[in-house]
């Protein structure tokens, strides 16, 4: 009989942050944080590479709100820019909405953080002047060291056996995105409890098969 496997609100991710060469120029800024030179700090990096993990990493330090980009408005603007924000994916804010935060940040002497792939993209003139003078730091893509302890502990959050050669073998085929190594560990457990199965290499290779992995080469 096939167990049914449920959802017991596990974490999708690790709560733990860590820390490796990928990331430590992006945490950095939590070590310097009230004390930062300007009041607004950009941190740039490709999909996956944990930018909304730290926007809450910060929000947790600071006290202050989370934001994400889609989410901003230009009523809510001055409210939260009395205290610290993060905002979360400036491509998908509103332009106007995030022009008036900056500028309420500063008239509180307050702090903001922004996260997003590039800032480049910005239309309104007088918020990409804005921009331009703000302090950029680069949240590069996951290297090995950090790859692996997420899925490490993404094994152990759901009790599961953290084979290293399972784990070597998803990162030399998954995508390699923070997202990604939560998300296949999940669908392993998932499968293997409805299954009855541990999650060994013949099962990760499924999954990965099943979920679209980049790789040629899943062979167990």
């Amino acid at each position: 009989m096939e167990q049914l496997a449920l959802d017991l609100g596990i974490p999708a991710a690790p709560p733990e942050t860590v820390i490796s060469r990928s990331n430590e120029d992006a945490y950095r800024i939590l070590d310097d944080w009230p004390r930062w030179p300007h009041p607004i700090v950009m941190v740039r990096g490709p999909r996956g590479s944990g930018k909304t993990h730290l926007a809450h990493a910060f929000a947790d330090l600071s006290g202050g709100l989370v934001v994400p980009g889609p989410a901003l408005t230009g009523e809510n603007a001055v409210a939260i820019a009395t205290g610290p924000v993060a905002v979360d994916d400036i491509e998908n804010v509103d332009e106007q909405a995030l022009f008036h935060l900056i500028n309420a940040v500063r008239a509180a002497n307050s702090t903001l953080l922004l996260t997003g792939t590039t800032r480049a993209n910005i239309r309104l003139a007088d918020l990409a002047s804005r921009l331009r003078a703000v302090p950029e730091v680069a949240l590069d893509a996951p290297d090995d060291a950090l790859l692996r302890r997420v899925l490490l502990d993404a094994f152990i959050a759901r009790q599961l056996p953290a084979d290293p050669a399972v784990v070597t073998f998803l990162m030399a085929r998954m995508e390699r995105t923070l997202h990604a190594a939560c998300q296949v560990v999940e669908e392993m457990d998932k499968t293997g409890l409805a299954e009855r199965r541990p999650p060994t290499r013949p099962l990760a290779a499924r999954v990965l098969r099943e979920s679209g992995s980049p790789s040629d080469n899943i062979v167990p």
